[in-house]
């Protein structure tokens, strides 16, 4: 305060003796530092500045600063900034991944199942991701937010000068960015080493400038600001008692990375805010934070209140910085003149383009961008996704595509109480991008362990031509009301060629042929009554599927449809069974999603299988039990209370309701209960007398899949039983 009080006088003391000439506003500048989800507070600290009627002449920013002092820079006020950053989903954005609506069939099957994705082979090293995340959504949201300012530009003549800073791995030098692709130098200047992948730029490669310099008041001095206002959301180093553990040493680690050049660019500062971030940290944005950062960020500023009136009267501010002020504009619809589609060519470009639903001297709006690009990343085809407004309307939109052909590893593992641990390898060769062959490799190491070979063709006149062969070993009890009657082991294989994704965006209609062969060892039983005729045997059968899928995520839905049916013709000849005529089977799954609030979910579904022919072989018969679909046998249901398999008759249906209710951000509990009806003639199964059966539990939603403890009972076995899982389905 002291110091503030001497500059006024000696400012007075000047604009006295100065001429009339000579007297004018003093440029102010405004610094953001880094802090990753600390930098929220910038923004409450905005709110007061503007409060305060303090004119902005230059800002500058590193990391979380650079974000937010860029889209100050053209025109987003705090106002609209708070808005911004309560309504993102953070945990999106700082992914890679894409909605589960936009993602292709092929993708869908896959999705949540690995652990880890490694690229391998001659080009795999030079994509390999050098950081968690590649920064994909980000950098599109980005782009959004900045639409208009997509050119190469001057950042000194945006309607605030902007410059932010990065650091050049190369070189290890500081760099500052003012001129380029704005978004892109807001993204190299938050890219922290490790977490997100590195911004290349000519010969350098850009992570975030807070290594090298996370306060960057020298920036501003530079720009010619007189004045500077610096607002500091650096975490305070913590003494030897707090370093007691590994989740303490890498933030101190960080922290005193940022070190550099702090101190003489906070002593070299006119004015410093210092919200209160104590208890969060760089990766703290659920809505709780945010809304608790924001509110720091203004109370950090409102006491310093007195000192900002100061200022202004010392800079010769005689109107509030919001009459001057440009603000940012938002568009709805673009005008789009020409489309460029970089970063492949030939054949490649023109398959990209025509899966484009933007047409070139059409509207568009920035759902349909969205759309266009999450289909195109959706395919697993790209690394990345970008686009750019090119000059002003109507804009040339441009595609930036960067292809992921490298061959990959995942690795995915899992354990619960029925098969204990399971391990899921898969190796993919990609012959091109979008279109052309690839070829996978899957295998299952567990007790019943399967290896799949898999080559598919893509955009074909066929959409999808797909050849497969599958081996597994089965090893399985067999259940009847709770009681085990027999073990049966057999080796499976099958051959399979199909023709699929005839589809719209979320449906698909699938045809095919296939070979499946049951080599069986032994048919074990606990009473030598119960006999089943079973020989090893061939069946050669058409098969027809349909699909409809909405739902946003594959675990804990909040909102969509899931509707399959499946039809199969079984024969051993092609044409009949056994000297007679072929049986088939028709089954279903409808699962609507609905929510009641933004916590608690209504989950009901009604499934079923229906055997169709007098003359059924023992492999196809309905079998049901287990929390999943098609746990042993393709075909198997699930029931909740009927823990093992248990063979059923020919008409098999299910209806059932989930109660779920979300506890915080992670945590589900869950009521579920559902009714199955049988018979062996469908037109009869409803005279039948059902059986019910109920599970309780908790699930927890956790990086490496789901934790589900759950306990269930039926009237059929008269037992409780529970079931423990650790990891994705597969």
């Amino acid at each position: 305060m002291v110091r503030i009080w001497r500059i006024l006088i000696g400012t007075l003391l000047l604009a006295l003796l100065a001429s009339p000439a000579d007297a004018r506003r003093k440029r102010v500048g405004v610094v953001l530092s880094g802090g990753g989800a600390k930098g929220v507070a910038h923004i409450g600290a905005l709110r007061v500045l503007e409060e305060a009627g303090i004119p902005i002449d230059c800002i500058v920013g590193t990391s979380m600063g650079s974000i937010i002092g860029g889209l100050y820079a053209i025109g987003y006020d705090s106002r609209r900034l708070d808005s911004l950053v309560r309504a993102q989903d953070w945990e999106f954005l700082l992914s890679d991944k894409v909605y589960r609506y936009d993602l292709p069939f092929t993708e869908k099957e896959y999705d949540d199942r690995y652990l880890l994705s490694v690229p391998f082979g001659r080009r795999g090293a030079s994509q390999r991701q050098v950081g968690f995340v590649s920064g994909h959504n980000v950098y599109n949201l980005f782009t959004d937010l900045t639409v208009g300012y997509h050119d190469s530009l001057d950042f000194t003549e945006l309607p605030i000068p902007f410059a932010c800073v990065a650091a050049d791995m190369v070189s290890r030098k500081e760099v500052v960015m003012t001129q380029g692709n704005l978004v892109r130098a807001m993204r190299a200047s938050m890219a922290i080493p490790g977490a997100f992948t590195p911004v290349r730029v000519d010969s350098m490669v850009l992570v975030d400038g807070g290594v090298l310099n996370n306060f960057p008041v020298d920036v501003a001095r530079a720009m010619g600001a007189e004045i500077v206002i610096g607002v500091d959301v650096q975490a305070d180093l913590m003494d030897d008692k707090q370093l007691a553990s590994v989740s303490k040493v890498l933030p101190q680690l960080i922290n005193l990375l940022c070190m550099n050049k702090y101190q003489e660019n906070l002593r070299a500062a006119d004015l410093v805010i210092r919200p209160n971030v104590k208890g969060y940290s760089a990766a703290s944005f659920s809505a709780r934070a945010i809304d608790t950062l924001l509110v720091r960020g203004e109370a950090a500023a409102r006491e310093k209140w007195d000192d900002l009136l100061a200022l202004r009267r010392m800079i010769g501010a005689e109107e509030e910085a919001d009459s001057r002020r440009a603000e940012y504009e938002t568009r709805e619809t673009f005008a789009v003149r020409r489309i460029y589609v970089r970063g492949v060519e030939g054949r490649e470009r023109e398959s990209v383009e025509r899966r484009l639903r933007i047409k070139e001297g059409s509207e568009a709006t920035l759902d349909d961008i969205h759309r266009a690009i999450a289909e195109l990343y959706g395919t697993k085809a790209y690394a990345a996704v970008n686009y750019r407004l090119l000059g002003r309307s109507p804009y040339d939109l441009e595609l930036t595509l960067r292809p992921r052909v490298a061959n990959t590893l995942n690795v995915g593992f899992r354990f619960d109480s029925e098969v204990l641990a399971a391990i899921l390898l898969n190796t993919t060769f990609r012959q091109g991008a979008s279109r052309g062959g690839q070829l996978s490799l899957t295998g299952r190491l567990s007790m019943n362990p399967y290896l799949r070979v898999e080559y598919s063709l893509e955009n074909t006149f066929l959409r999808r031509f797909n050849l497969a062969y599958t081996f597994q070993y089965n090893d399985v009890d067999v259940f009847s009301r709770g009681r085990k009657i027999n073990n049966v082991t057999y080796r499976y294989h099958a051959g399979d060629l199909g023709i699929s994704n005839f589809y719209f965006r979320n449906f698909r209609f699938g045809v095919g042929v296939r070979y499946e062969f049951f080599d069986y060892n032994s048919l074990l039983f606990v009473n030598e009554g119960d006999v089943f005729d079973v020989r090893p045997e061939g069946f050669f059968s058409y098969y027809g599927t349909v699909q409809w899928e909405t739902v946003d995520r594959r675990f804990y839905p909040t909102r969509g449809v899931v509707l399959r049916a499946d039809y199969s013709l079984y024969t051993d000849n092609l044409a009949t069974y056994d000297g007679g005529p072929p049986f088939s089977a028709l089954s279903w799954n409808f699962a609507p999603v609905v929510p009641v609030t933004n916590r608690f979910s209504l989950l009901p579904s009604l499934y079923g299988r229906v055997l169709i022919g007098g003359n059924t072989a023992y492999s196809y018969l309905n079998c049901m039990g287990g929390a999943e679909f098609g746990r042993y046998r393709s075909h198997q249901l699930p029931f909740a209370g009927i823990s093992n398999v248990e063979i059923f008759d020919n008409a098999l249906l299910v209806a059932r309701l989930r109660l779920r209710q979300r506890m915080g951000s992670k945590h589900y509990l869950f009521l579920t209960g559902n009714y199955a009806l049988c018979d062996a003639n469908f037109f009869d199964v409803f005279g039948e007398k059902g059986m019910w059966g109920a599970s309780a539990g908790y699930s927890r939603d956790s990086r490496i899949g789901p934790v589900d403890f759950v306990f269930s009972f039926s009237d059929w076995s008269e037992e409780l039983g529970f079931y423990f899982n650790f990891g994705f389905y597969f």
